[in-house]
């Protein structure tokens, strides 16, 4: 990308303001977007299997939804949304090897492509860009840790509400806490976040609602009382921390018997 258009500058310029390349040394993230090339993906279309081979994607506008679909059942799960300043696909980049997903726009998308052996050099040469990669590493892999706890120790019932509470963002002076990135969700979408169907979704949103937790019309979801949604989840989580203690004393007993 010429460093003298008005892509060039707006692309720096929406890098610098993310968390991943805010810290950036900006001589090195000048060069960064000077190898890059800006590519447009229209709503609701999918990244092509062989252009996710041969290309690492640096999103500057748009949400991108990362999903794992079952060929026998069609059933889908939304392993990841990824936003402005996210990158895609990291897989891809650290390992060579072909990454089998469905990268789906949600919005129309604005990003910057580079291809990966170039990236990958990056990697190998360039300690500033490493410096700002392993944290977001480190984030992709506890987004992964905590998505698999949800879907092993908890119902579908946290599930949702550990889900929103992770997209809350509180504004003073508001009477209800908006959401990120999963604001206008269907419930189907939602469901498919957390591992779970359409309809029991839709059941344990209308019981929120009811209990006024949550503000839910078409096309807008938010938090009408955060102290309410944060004691599902908290109770829920110490039942378990009590249920895992309560086990480890059960076994260190048998031990002693046994001893």
């Amino acid at each position: 990308m010429q460093k003298d258009t008005l892509e060039y500058k707006d692309a720096l310029n929406k890098l610098k303001s993310k968390k991943l390349f805010k810290d950036m040394d900006i001589s090195i993230l000048e060069k960064i977007v000077s190898e890059c090339e800006l590519d447009t993906i229209k709503k609701s279309k999918t990244i092509d299997y062989d252009m996710t081979l041969k290309y690492l994607y640096i999103i500057l506008e748009g949400r991108l939804k990362i999903t794992q679909i079952d060929p026998n059942s069609g059933r889908s799960l939304t392993l990841f949304i990824l936003s402005d300043g996210d990158i895609f696909d990291i897989f891809t980049l650290l390992d060579e090897r072909e990454h089998v997903v469905f990268p789906i726009a949600m919005d129309d998308i604005k990003a910057l492509r580079v291809p990966l052996k170039r990236a990958r050099e990056w990697v190998c040469q360039n300690p500033e860009f490493n410096r700002v990669l392993f944290p977001y590493l480190g984030e992709i892999l506890r987004r992964l840790e905590e998505f698999s706890q949800d879907m092993v120790f908890y119902d579908t019932t946290t599930r949702l509400a550990k889900l929103i509470l992770r997209h809350a963002t509180p504004k003073e002076g508001k009477n209800h806490y908006p959401l990120k990135l999963i604001h206008n969700l269907s419930h189907e979408a939602l469901a498919e976040m957390i591992g779970s169907v359409r309809s029991v979704v839709s059941l344990q949103m209308q019981k929120l609602k009811e209990e006024e937790v949550i503000l839910s019309k078409r096309g807008h979801l938010a938090i009408k009382n955060l102290e309410k949604l944060i004691e599902k989840a908290k109770n829920i989580e110490e039942c378990l921390i009590e249920k895992i203690s309560n086990n480890r004393d059960s076994n260190q007993s048998q031990q002693k018997e046994t001893k």
